[in-house]
């Protein structure tokens, strides 16, 4: 084989390693995470060999397997179904309810 047909080769390899990555991006769901809860997802790093990851964008929709819904943010899935669990709004409300019974 001549350097020309391996300089092909190579470069072809390049090409489908790229066009398989193009899935793997900050900001876009891949068709294979949309039941991926959270806003975290990871792809295999074939140069690598290892696994990177990667966060859903701004703004995209997230979900818990619990049923639990939100919005992704800055890699964090905010809720935006009660779940159930106290956070710091009704800390502040039960506080502000004590102090006018008192």
């Amino acid at each position: 084989m001549g350097l020309t047909e391996i300089m092909l080769v190579l470069v072809s390899l390049a090409f489908v390693a790229t066009a398989a990555a193009h899935d793997c991006q900050n900001g876009t769901r891949p068709a294979s995470e949309e039941k991926r809860e959270g806003c975290d997802y990871y792809c295999w790093n074939t140069e690598t060999k290892s696994w990177d990851k990667f966060f859903f964008g701004n703004g995209e929709r997230c979900f818990y397997n619990n049923g639990d819904e939100g919005l992704c943010q800055n890699g964090e899935c905010h809720l935006t179904t009660d779940s159930g669990v106290p956070n710091d709004t009704d800390a502040k409300i039960e506080e502000t309810e004590e102090e006018l019974e008192a």
